[in-house]
């Protein structure tokens, strides 16, 4: 059971959930994850339910990671029907390995979630060193993280890329019981990246993996 309202938990998310750059309508990044508890609200009375992990998992007509797309990364994806990808800025960059304490690699991108009416998002973290494996990216990762448990870890391909893979659980005090997480390493050519998904909770992780799914099984290295 939630023991905050979605405003609250938007406050406590929005220092996770930097999105770089503002956001279509003017509003910045800070100040559009403030009002996504608001955003929640309504849309659940207006239409009596919030966008369905099925819905997540459409395409829309959107794939970044190459040139001239809203985020240059190492490796490019598809993004679900109604979440909004935005580069991570420097200063975004800086502040984030400052509050999450991460050196092993660098906020690059950001696919938020809240457009289509889930609170959470997709972050894209990169480093332009290659010697390294996915297993050995994603550990220096997880040992960047806080308050984790129940690490699952798998060794996987990600079309021709080597890839490893992490389901986890983290642990908060705003909430009864720890929250699902899931993160993803490849190594190309160009640089290791790390695709890591970040839900409020359960019930969040749970619509918001098809769109994760999706960035998976559409990834290639960025020509």
């Amino acid at each position: 059971m939630r023991k905050i309202t979605w405003a609250a938990a938007t406050a406590v998310l929005s220092v996770g959930m930097l999105t770089g750059c503002s956001s279509a309508d003017g509003e910045s990044g800070d100040t559009a994850k403030a009002s996504a508890g608001a955003t929640k609200d309504t849309e659940k009375k207006d239409t009596g339910k919030k966008d369905t992990g099925k819905a997540a998992g459409k395409k829309d007509d959107a794939r970044i990671g190459v040139a001239g797309t809203a985020c240059e990364l190492p490796v490019s994806f598809e993004v679900a029907k109604g979440w909004k990808p935005a580069a991570s800025s420097a200063e975004d960059a800086k502040m984030l390995a400052k509050l999450n304490g991460r050196t092993s690699v660098t906020a690059s991108c950001v696919v938020d979630a809240k457009p289509a009416g889930l609170l959470g998002n997709m972050r894209v973290w990169t480093a332009g060193r290659t010697d390294k494996s996915p297993r050995q990216v994603l550990d220096a990762f997880m040992a960047e993280e806080k308050r984790v448990s129940e690490q699952e870890f798998s060794e996987t391909k990600v079309g021709d890329l080597p890839a490893a893979e992490v389901t986890y659980k983290e642990s908060s005090p705003l909430l009864d019981e720890p929250s699902p997480q899931r993160a993803l390493a490849v190594t190309t050519p160009k640089g290791t990246v790390v695709l890591h998904l970040t839900a409020f909770d359960g019930g969040e992780y749970k619509d918001m993996l098809p769109a994760f799914e999706l960035a998976k099984k559409t990834m290639l290295p960025a020509s």
